[in-house]
């Protein structure tokens, strides 16, 4: 990509009294074919708004009950591109790389939630990024690849911005990754991964996934019952026969208490680290400089809340499965006197759950990873959004800080999380959040 390429930005905007260049739909890779691994490309396409940028193709959000419908990007295998924010006239700014959530399966980076102009006003250079999903990043031959196929298109996207972010005003020695649930989890292995080292400064957690990757064996068994539902069509099927067929095998028949599932994950190919969600080895092996964990309150709120069999929960139900857990996997606030305390938590049935499952699934590997980060003198901060949705039993739920964090009420008046809310509480509790996160893409842990 020439310099002249984006030497035009896609849009001028007044943010804050800051004017904003904003550069949308530009292309990071191409993959030759369904499950291959990308290929670095570059152009751009001649699109006006966010919403013209295609995203990776994908079901309706199961948490679309919460955080509302997306404002319907247009689906494309080929949307392999970064949407990019930077103040007007900047020169060698810290850059951050967003990258989204969604449970490895719906969300891009490129649609309107992920604004990051609000950011961008703040001094940074902001990087957007779409990547693989649900069965076009999982399915496939794991044994092939060197990493799950989403990771390797990250790496790619990266090594984009090392060469070519300087045209936007960033200065590509000084990058933060922040990844939000499962892109949290992305960001994390992309701190810890050979490939990337010395490539980003520092790293920030927000509510990440903290799932165990598929081995390729299940990977492997997964594609052939895809492939065989599709008579042997899976590399060539409709997209819309994949997507809806693929869910129908991975998808989990019962629900288990106290667990929020995850139909796809990835897979844990040839250079994929062993030990990723070991504390004491992600502290050794992390190579960013200053590391930014953060958690809401009640993160499984937001996959439990309509679901009846959790939110209904008796106290003897929950009893007779929490018992069972080790104390170890438990929050503080359920345990008295060395094992689980139900009742006398003081907690509802319900909420007892959510703290379960918010700790097991979302919070106990940060805490325990910025523990052993501190414990080896590295800089790490730790911190927690607790503001509640006024939405009935979402409570501090997962996702709930997303629209805090980017400071663009205007795209989520469609999310039930956020009906009702004060928005001059909005306001004041967005410049607070956005100015943390800032903070450290500038200065790290100071």
């Amino acid at each position: 990509m020439s310099v002249m390429d984006l030497h035009v930005p896609t849009t001028t905007l007044s943010v804050d009294g800051t004017t904003v260049l904003g550069w949308y739909g530009l292309r990071y890779a191409q993959a030759p074919g369904r499950f291959m691994p990308s290929q670095s490309a570059t152009g751009r396409l001649a699109v006006q708004q966010q919403r013209d940028v295609p995203i990776f193709p994908q079901l309706p959000s199961r948490l679309a009950a919460v955080m509302g419908a997306e404002e319907g990007n247009p689906q494309s295998e080929d949307a392999f591109f970064l949407n990019i924010w930077a103040p007007e006239q900047a020169k060698d700014l810290p850059v951050l790389f967003f990258i989204h959530g969604g449970a490895w399966m719906t969300g891009g980076g490129t649609t309107r939630w992920y604004d990051g102009s609000k950011l961008a006003a703040q001094g940074v250079v902001v990087v957007n990024v779409n990547y693989r999903l649900g069965a076009l990043g999982h399915l496939g031959a794991a044994d092939a690849h060197e990493l799950p196929l989403p990771a390797a298109d990250l790496v790619l996207a990266l090594q984009w911005v090392r060469e070519h972010i300087a045209h936007c005003g960033g200065d590509a020695s000084n990058l933060t990754v922040m990844g939000q649930s499962s892109g949290g989890w992305y960001a994390h292995l992309l701190s810890v991964l050979p490939h990337t080292q010395g490539w980003l400064k520092r790293v920030a957690l927000l509510s990440m996934g903290t799932r165990t990757a598929w081995t390729p064996a299940y990977q492997a068994e997964v594609t052939h019952k895809v492939d065989a539902a599709l008579n042997g069509n899976v590399h060539t099927a409709p997209l819309d026969a994949l997507l809806k067929t693929s869910i129908a095998v991975v998808a989990q028949k019962q629900v288990q208490l106290a667990h929020a599932p995850a139909a796809f994950l990835p897979v844990a190919s040839v250079a994929f680290p062993e030990h990723l969600l070991d504390a004491t080895w992600a502290a050794e092996a992390c190579h960013a400089e200053a590391v930014y964990v953060r958690h809401v309150a009640d993160e499984s709120a937001t996959f439990f809340f309509n679901v009846p069999a959790q939110r209904d929960a008796t106290q003897e139900q929950v009893d007779a499965v929490l018992s069972q857990w080790p104390v170890s996997d438990l929050p503080a606030v359920l345990v008295r006197n060395g094992a689980f305390a139900g009742v006398d938590s003081g907690l509802s049935p319900y909420r007892q759950l959510v703290a379960a499952s918010s700790w097991q699934q979302f919070q106990r590997f940060p805490e325990q990873y910025a523990a052993a980060l501190h414990a080896k003198n590295r800089p790490v901060k730790m911190t927690h959004f607790s503001i509640e949705s006024h939405q009935p039993d979402v409570h501090s739920g997962h996702c709930f800080d997303l629209p805090f964090q980017f400071g663009n009420l205007e795209a989520w008046q469609h999310a039930p999380m956020m009906a009702g809310f004060d928005k001059g509480r909005f306001e004041a509790l967005s410049t607070a959040l956005i100015g943390e996160v800032v903070d450290f893409v500038k200065h790290g842990c100071v």
